[in-house]
């Protein structure tokens, strides 16, 4: 989305404090249905959408991140929490196509696809959360290190729009294959 049309929804978001929570609920789905960051890719094949960097596309991020703080702040969308439980990964060494460093800073951190987006909560916990718009339904899997050099899986499912909070687990680093994201179709 263009940064026009994304400072617009800001101000339109502001508008709807004192609305029913039903009209809320319905003008949060409404946006999170048309949320999206454009990766630069050409490629027909949404799968194969390079990890971009939120940093790459910083004006953008910012406010997609100040969009999605605001539905969250007046009750237009509700987190939808995530506990995940590891798989021990039995073989030593994995072959991984990305590694992704997450700051602990708020807001998106890497962009997956379009409309799938890593984000740090702004809350006490810093909760790294995964954002899905446009109607995407898939499973995300990546791997996290442990302390003794083994690897954890983990794989989230997601069948709407929404922030996906993954709310057991505390990283600094995750680890992707390139079948990362797997979209339905």
């Amino acid at each position: 989305m263009a940064p026009h049309d994304l400072e617009h929804f800001t101000q339109e978001i502001d508008k709807t404090k004192n609305w029913s929570n039903h009209r809320k609920s319905m003008y949060g789905m409404s946006i999170m249905d048309k949320l999206s960051i454009t990766d630069g890719s050409v490629s027909a094949d949404s799968t194969q959408n390079p990890i971009i960097p939120a940093s790459d596309r910083t004006l953008t991020t910012q406010l997609v991140t100040e969009i999605l703080d605001k539905l969250v702040k007046y009750d237009e969308i509700t987190l939808i929490d995530c506990p995940i439980l590891p798989i021990s990964v039995s073989y030593q060494t994995v072959p991984f196509s990305h590694t992704l460093f997450l700051s602990q800073q708020p807001g998106i951190q890497y962009i997956l696809n379009t409309h799938f987006w890593i984000k740090v909560m702004d809350d006490v916990q810093n909760t790294l959360a995964l954002v899905v718009t446009g109607g995407l339904t898939g499973t995300f899997t990546f791997y996290c290190e442990k302390s003794d050099g083994q690897f954890e899986e983990f794989t989230i499912p997601f069948h709407k729009n929404g922030i996906y909070q993954l709310t057991n687990l505390t990283v600094d680093t995750i680890y992707l294959k390139d079948s990362a994201l797997k979209l339905k179709k």
